[in-house]
């Protein structure tokens, strides 16, 4: 390990406060409003806990308590709009950023900066700190589970306070998204490998005692609601879709193919090469001893390799054989820890060292920071900001009861423009409209950049408006932009 300190203390706290005011900005600047199915779910869901009527079901997004209820709690006090909304990712991306600048203090001040400047320009670590997805907290609660692993590891700090503060981080991820029991090998590795050394049984005894009891108490409450202990297992099986990005439902072939090439394909896309390839080195170079995690860091690499393992075959269904799909957004939560990987791995070799010695030394960090330059200029390509005035001047504040035919999107999404109040207008979705009920008067709202090629959107739109034109109808234009609002008319 290379010595503590590169550069003075004082400048270093300075990186790190200009840092964390950079991703503030990035966070502001690249939000580019409510963009996924899922955010206007996940939104709508904190606001009925507001509202006192929300309630646990049969669909199993609703049992991902642990995401609601913070940003209830914040939208109860700033209010609901597209940023207030993102605020709990915000804060867990922030605790992320000053965990690993508190590394690099104790370890390694490029250590902390690498890994600091790493997260910053993700792109995945952008895209979900500037929506309402469960990926950036849970990426927190996992590393922050490791990090007390690797603090007991090291014989730093109370094993048993350490052990409490992994239990919590583990069940409150756990309380988020169930894909969080992905980590059941890598952690039963943690032990085996532990018992065999003869290290860390206390920690391990009260952590997997509170996991047991975390569990057991998490089960007995859905048994008294719902009379089934496994009620929230059994809700993702049953409400498992078929769709193009699943795979139970595919042959034999395409399944080979997802446990075989698709993955790596999947790693290429939305920027996930970044961090892979920064830690690929360190994952490939892991020998047999290192895995015993005689040396401390190694357990970065070690994780990542058993993360990414088990991500790539394990089922996310309990009844059947259903491997997650490649979206890598489905495997954020390893992004940190890879980070971590590469981060020890190159601060230990001497052409690191010649390169932070150079002049130009900023000029490889600095070239990182044109993937948030990236996401900033490409915030409004799906035209929110001008969705949202066009919706609120032309509907939310008219008081005439009209019918709007639009994306499925905007359909679905609708209640959030009104904020959650009730409304006279109605939404309607093309691919599931009945053509025959379409009336004189109704509004056609398009925003090209939202169409989705999955549910045929494009094709049902021109369906659409060859059916108006059949019944000799027009569609008047009252609004042309990047968005088109059309009238039916005689």
């Amino acid at each position: 390990m290379m010595p503590k300190e590169f550069i003075d203390s004082g400048k270093y706290r300075t990186i790190q406060v200009l840092s964390n005011v950079f991703f503030i900005a990035v966070w502001y600047l690249a939000n580019d409003g409510l963009a996924f199915w899922d955010d206007y779910t996940y939104v709508s869901f904190a606001n009925q806990i507001s509202q006192g009527t929300f309630e646990i079901t049969t669909n199993h997004f609703t049992s991902r308590v642990g995401l609601f209820y913070p940003v209830s709690w914040l939208i109860d006090v700033f209010g609901i709009n597209q940023y207030t909304i993102t605020i709990f990712p915000l804060f867990c991306s922030l605790i992320l950023l000053n965990l690993l600048f508190w590394i690099g203090q104790m370890h390694s001040h490029w250590i902390g900066i690498i890994s600091g400047v790493l997260l910053i320009a993700d792109y995945h670590t952008i895209t979900f700190v500037t929506h309402l997805f469960p990926e950036i907290p849970i990426a927190l609660g996992i590393f922050v589970a490791l990090l007390c692993y690797d603090f007991v590891n090291r014989r730093e700090g109370d094993y048993r306070l350490l052990a409490l503060i992994m239990a919590l981080s583990l069940f409150g991820a756990f309380l988020i998204k169930t894909s969080i029991l992905i980590l059941f090998p890598l952690f039963a590795y943690l032990v085996i490998n532990d018992m065999r050394r003869k290290n860390n049984r206390g920690f391990w005894r009260i952590s997997i005692s509170l996991l047991v009891f975390f569990f057991l108490l998490h089960g007995f409450w859905y048994m008294e609601a719902f009379g089934d202990f496994f009620y929230r297992f059994n809700n993702i099986s049953d409400n498992h879709e078929a769709t193009v990005k699943t795979f139970f439902d595919k042959d034999a072939v395409e399944i080979l193919k997802r446990l075989t090439y698709l993955p790596f394909l999947g790693f290429l896309r939305g920027g996930f090469f970044i961090p892979l390839g920064f830690a690929l080195p360190a994952l490939l170079t892991l020998k047999k001893n290192d895995w015993r995690l005689n040396k401390p860091e190694m357990l970065w690499p070690v994780a990542s390799v058993l993360m990414i393992a088990s991500w790539w075959f394990i089922s996310t269904n309990w009844k059947y054989y259903s491997p997650m799909p490649v979206d890598t957004r489905h495997i954020t939560f390893v992004i940190p820890v890879l980070i971590m990987a590469g981060a020890y791995y190159w601060s230990d070799k001497v052409v690191f060292a010649k390169v932070m010695g150079a002049k130009l030394k900023w000029l490889p960090l600095a070239a990182l920071l044109a993937i948030p330059a990236y996401k900033i200029y490409k915030a409004d390509d799906k035209n929110y900001t001008e969705l949202k005035e066009l919706i609120t001047t032309e509907f939310v504040d008219n008081m005439k009861a009209q019918t709007i035919i639009t994306d499925g999107l905007v359909a679905y999404g609708s209640p959030y423009f009104y904020n959650f109040e009730s409304s006279n207008d109605t939404y309607q979705w093309w691919v599931e409209l009945d053509f025959s009920k379409i009336r004189v008067g109704d509004y056609l709202l398009v925003n090209e950049a939202s169409l989705n090629d999955r549910y045929e959107e494009p094709g049902y739109l021109s369906l659409l408006r060859n059916s108006i034109t059949a019944k000799g109808w027009q569609l008047e234009t009252i609004y042309q932009g990047n968005i088109v609002l059309q009238v039916i008319r005689e």
